[in-house]
């Protein structure tokens, strides 16, 4: 181990900071930008319409790309027609991009998201349904027995 002086660990505290502010002023530009921000203008507004009051949406930037986060709550299935609707149009836009698509399910939490991925956009969608759909739950179809280590601390 290098013990350093504190000037040493206190520069290294700034340093980091400074790389930090670099980067978030990076992805403040990439947002401001005309050109990003029409182009996310164009994405989202339809989005917006067929989300209405079921859930919320949040931009980002990350990877000098945006990114698109929308979670949908209380639906009452996977099959309901304002996420049916906003997965076709993602993935009519995505194809225009030659984008990829790919979905992850959370069983546990009755949870499905779906993301599109393009070289000029990214969106993630987070659907969860009601736990009390009559029409999607969770089905339980076997069980898992995890071996896992257990440790104590012994000093000689």
């Amino acid at each position: 181990m290098n013990i350093k002086s504190a000037a040493d660990v206190i520069g290294t505290a700034v340093a980091s900071l400074d790389a930090t502010i670099r980067d978030i002023k990076v992805r403040r530009a990439l947002l401001k930008s005309g050109k990003t921000r029409t182009m996310l203008e164009k994405l989202l507004a339809p989005m917006m319409y067929i989300i209405g009051d079921l859930g919320s949406v949040r931009v980002e930037a990350y990877l000098s790309k945006p990114s698109v986060y929308i979670t949908l709550y209380s639906l009452d299935s996977l099959k309901q027609r304002e996420l049916v609707s906003l997965l076709a149009y993602l993935h009519d836009e995505s194809d225009k991009l030659e984008g990829k698509i790919s979905t992850q399910d959370w069983a546990a939490a009755v949870n499905r998201d779906f993301k599109f991925a393009t070289d000029k956009w990214e969106v993630s969608v987070s659907a969860y349904v009601k736990d009390d759909s009559p029409t999607c739950r969770r089905v339980v179809v076997g069980t898992k027995m995890v071996e896992q280590v257990q440790y104590e601390i012994a000093c000689d």
